[in-house]
């Protein structure tokens, strides 16, 4: 919103401003907005609104300005959009989010990484926005941010809710939107703002040429990941096959290990409740090492571990985990998994170096 060239954003961010007047400026933007939007569009709209508007009169007022714009607009793609939702009465805004969403009307949270999740599953917003302007870096992007993403993605799946990625000024960000969920796409990098409604997307060449691409690269690394998942089940089985009940479980995970160098760090084996029956085998300073500390821990309490187990029991064959972060090493990693022919299970992890030479880490 601008006024004679200047932007109106700080005038509705000043508290000193009363809020009476906030809201009728609020709603000549929000008439004249609505003027230039075609009548046959499908599009949704954003309307922004600072939490401390919907205090006022019990979210009449604003609601009041809304009623203003031409009512053949439909209410259910009309997204009242909070940000900054650091208030002091939350409980009393969700109720008032919630009489907004029962009338019809959707809410979206603006800048939703930086709300806590508890007061983002007790809103029960429409849409989630995530803000991407904090990845300054052209080509690389702080490590926090996949996880950050992947907790986003996470909580649209819990609540039904798309996501919108907004300031995309270049195509890593692009990649990592649409790698993590984004169902919506805002910025430079896809059009300019432009004081008239936009009839045809002018980022959408952009979208059109680079989604194909992302698509292949991950389809490829799935086919990889898939091809090494098979290609290590062949390899173990071998091994597997062998193992004799009688046998000490630390001595043949020792044997097991040198022969597997170097894609893996650390073996044990569980029993089928995910009691460990192995210690831990490890490599330090160039040699493979037991750690029976860890024997007799369990693992079963893991949300993978169920997951694993049953893949393996019904496959029949070894099972390639998802990407997660190692407690002790606080590195990028992936585990292996092949069944037993005693009813065990074993594990193997696999080192960072090679996840990362293998272009596996991505």
């Amino acid at each position: 919103s601008h006024f004679r060239g200047e932007p109106l954003k700080p005038f509705f961010q000043e508290d000193d401003v009363p809020i009476e007047y906030q809201l009728e400026v609020m709603g000549h933007v929000v008439r004249q907005a609505f003027q230039k939007v075609p009548s046959d569009t499908q599009a949704f709209i954003l309307i922004r609104c600072r939490p401390a508007w919907l205090f006022e009169n019990g979210g009449e007022d604003f609601l009041h300005v809304l009623r203003t714009v031409d009512s053949s607009f439909p209410k259910e793609r009309m997204y009242v959009t909070l940000t900054d939702v650091q208030v002091d009465d939350f409980d009393r805004l969700g109720r008032i989010v919630a009489y907004y969403q029962n009338s019809g009307l959707k809410v979206a949270l603006d800048r939703a990484e930086a709300t806590s999740l508890e007061r983002v599953f007790s809103m029960s917003p429409d849409m989630l926005i995530v803000d991407l302007s904090s990845m300054i870096e052209k080509k690389t992007v702080s490590a926090s941010y996949p996880h950050l993403l992947q907790t986003m993605e996470h909580l649209c799946d819990q609540l039904g809710a798309p996501l919108l990625y907004k300031n995309i000024s270049h195509l890593g960000q692009l990649r990592y939107a649409w790698q993590h969920g984004g169902r919506y796409y805002m910025g430079n990098l896809l059009g300019e703002a432009a004081p008239e409604w936009v009839m045809t997307c002018p980022g959408m060449e952009v979208l059109i040429h680079e989604v194909p691409m992302f698509y292949k690269y991950d389809r490829e690394q799935m086919n990889r990941l898939f091809q090494l998942e098979q290609d290590w089940t062949v390899r173990f089985n071998e091994y597997c096959q062998s193992l004799k009940s009688e046998q000490d479980l630390d001595q043949w995970l020792l044997m097991l290990a040198r022969k597997m160098e170097p894609e893996f760090i650390r073996f044990y084996i569980t029993d089928a409740n995910g009691f460990q029956q192995s210690s831990n085998v490890s490599k330090k300073s160039g040699e493979w090492k037991l750690y029976s500390f860890y024997k007799g821990y369990n693992w079963s309490f893991r949300p993978y571990f169920i997951r694993t187990t049953v893949a393996m029991e019904r496959r029949h064959s070894g099972y390639l985990s998802e990407r997660y972060v190692d407690f002790s090493s606080s590195e990028q990693t992936r585990t292996f998994s092949m069944p037993l022919s005693n009813g065990m299970f074993l594990f193997a992890d696999i080192s960072a170096d090679y996840l990362y030479q293998e272009r596996l880490s991505e």
